[in-house]
């Protein structure tokens, strides 16, 4: 019985050791992408990334040794390990439709090894140029600047049009009109013009 026991008990640290496996789908694009992988890079004995896309049937290889201060990359230059504040990243950069595919990193600590399945999608950078979410905005603002210049072109003929107009040759406001004396009505006769005269009597 107490070899039994003593079984059990060395089959007791195996169970601690706690495997996680986690599956992540990603759509990018042209930008560069950032993973994490695996924090606490201290615990961490051993990572290995294994990608394969769809240009290279192939499998390329990340890896990271504890003890080692750098990564090992045996794959393009898009595909990279980095780390930052105790935490291991999966970088991607520069990537092209080709470089779809499925990228799984193992992470292997004391007590465990946490697996990380990726299956990538990048975009074709045509379907989302620039260009063509810009063309609305040209639009709009295009638009703009033609009804703001008619408006001021609105304006400033205006004001021309009433600068040209000439101003009738009516009296002036505050002067009244009265009958030129002693011209006030002519009169033509066969033998000749006759003035008649109307005086008005003064009040």
């Amino acid at each position: 019985m107490d070899a039994l026991k003593l079984s059990f008990l060395l089959l007791l640290p195996l169970t601690v050791f706690v495997d996680a496996e986690v599956t992540l789908v990603k759509t990018i694009g042209d930008e560069a992408d950032v993973t994490p992988l695996c924090s606490n890079e201290t615990f961490i004995t051993l990572i290995v990334c294994k990608i394969r896309t769809e240009r290279n049937r192939q499998e390329c290889r990340l890896l990271y040794k504890h003890g080692h201060f750098e990564f090992e990359h045996g794959c393009d230059s898009g595909f990279s390990l980095i780390k930052d504040n105790q935490i291991v990243f999966l970088h991607l950069s520069s990537l092209e439709p080709a470089d779809s595919g499925n990228y799984t990193c193992e992470c292997s600590y004391h007590g465990g090894t946490y697996i990380l399945h990726l299956n990538v999608t990048v975009e074709d950078s045509e379907d989302a140029s620039p260009v063509q979410m810009m063309t609305p905005y040209a639009l709009i603002g295009g638009c703009v600047v033609i009804i703001v210049t008619l408006i001021l072109l609105g304006f400033i003929f205006r004001r021309r049009r009433r600068r040209k107009q000439p101003e009738s040759a009516s009296c002036p406001s505050d002067t009244v009109s009265q009958d030129i004396e002693p011209y006030s009505t002519y009169r033509q006769t066969g033998s000749g013009l006759y003035s008649t005269v109307k005086i008005q009597p003064r009040i």
